[in-house]
């Protein structure tokens, strides 16, 4: 999707653990999410892909004193694995961003900044002949045939008959009734602004494009890119439908401007030229969707918010597995435990709910 932040991470702050008993599996995580930056890297390398690619690592920040212990934990975590990082505080951490919100920050290597819209562009215009592309043709149902004679997809202008089908559908699976008791969407929205004028940049010291992730769960994203625009990312929500109208994206857009302003007081006025929805899923354990679903039904999935490497290693893989090719990654994707069963609705969505309150009200010196 071209709705994401363009993070290409390996590491995952919020789903670090720090004991010994567990080292092991976030190892196996790490590697797997290795993996997907490597896949995107070669991909990107062999196709030519112009998508602003900076492998300058990415940086996990905090304003608030009490999350500092957390960012030290985990690079305490980070050098057991003996993963290239480094503590950010003071002027140099200020120096970096360009702001003085954040009062420590740790940087790590394995970070990778793009533009998803020109990657997943770049791979549309590279697919290979014997693969065809309908856009504007939404699935509106499908149907399994019988055993052998595979699924037929019912979409506006026609009907698509296979033999195999793959399902990477990602945050819809369970609206697609695929996983539905073991996976579930996430809402999120994201505002950029307009190229800074030279004044502008010149204002918060021209720093180098960065990306931060915020040391609290919920707590915001920020990039500033390549072509000198800052993007804000700031709001996680249980959205009833796929998109959100023009009064919804105003209201999440006025958060956007007030986690801007916060950041950066010196850049007057809304800069903001773009705000958008996305979706994410998520599973109750951090767990991927990587599984033949029944004979000839193959489905990938439920990234937990890390989908850029993992969604084009999953794609890749998932056809390799339905077309009895078994390679070594998929074998590192199977180490990986599967989603647990999660408690049926309405539970669920009080649940959800109730958690996104607490981590709200968690965050709020993070947004």
């Amino acid at each position: 999707s071209a709705r994401n932040s363009g993070f290409l991470v390996d590491s995952i702050l919020n789903e670090g653990h720090f004991s010994a008993s567990n080292l092991e599996e976030y190892r196996k995580k790490y590697d797997i999410k290795h993996a997907g930056v490597e896949a995107v890297q070669r991909l990107v390398a062999e196709l030519d892909i112009d998508c602003d690619l900076e492998a300058n690592g990415k940086i996990h920040a905090t304003a608030v004193k009490d999350h500092e212990k957390k960012l030290l934990n985990f690079s305490k975590l980070l050098s057991e694995l003996e993963l290239k990082h480094k503590i950010l505080e003071g002027e140099e951490l200020h120096q970096r961003l360009g702001s003085s919100y954040y009062c420590m920050g740790l940087w790590t290597e394995g970070g990778i900044l793009l533009q998803p819209a020109k990657l997943a562009r770049g791979m549309v215009e590279n697919l290979p002949e014997q693969v065809e592309l309908y856009e504007n043709a939404p699935v509106l149902n499908w149907r399994k045939r019988s055993h052998t004679e595979g699924y037929q997809l019912y979409t506006p202008s026609g009907q698509v008959t296979c033999q195999k089908l793959i399902v990477t559908v990602n945050s819809f699976m369970a609206s697609c009734g695929v996983k539905s008791n073991r996976t579930f969407p996430l809402t999120l929205t994201a505002s950029m602004t307009r190229p800074l004028t030279e004044k502008e940049d010149e204002s918060i010291g021209r720093p180098a494009p960065w990306g931060v992730l915020s040391a609290q769960s919920m707590g915001a994203t920020v990039r500033l890119t390549k072509d000198r625009r800052i993007l804000m990312r700031n709001t996680v929500e249980a959205w009833p439908a796929i998109n959100m109208k023009f009064t919804d994206l105003k209201t999440r857009k006025a958060k956007h401007l007030e986690g801007l302003k916060r950041r950066f007081p010196r850049l007057g006025g809304d800069l903001f030229e773009s705000t958008w929805s996305g979706t994410i899923c998520i599973s109750g354990n951090n767990a991927h969707v990587f599984t033949e679903v029944e004979y000839g039904m193959y489905a990938a999935g439920c990234y937990n918010a890390s989908g850029i490497g993992l969604a084009v290693l999953f794609g890749t893989e998932i056809a390799n597995l339905a077309s009895g090719n078994m390679t070594d990654s998929i074998a590192l994707i199977q180490t990986n435990s599967k989603p647990m069963l999660l408690p049926p609705q309405p539970f669920l969505r009080w649940g959800v709910g109730l958690r996104l309150l607490r981590d709200r009200f968690l965050a709020r010196h993070e947004q």
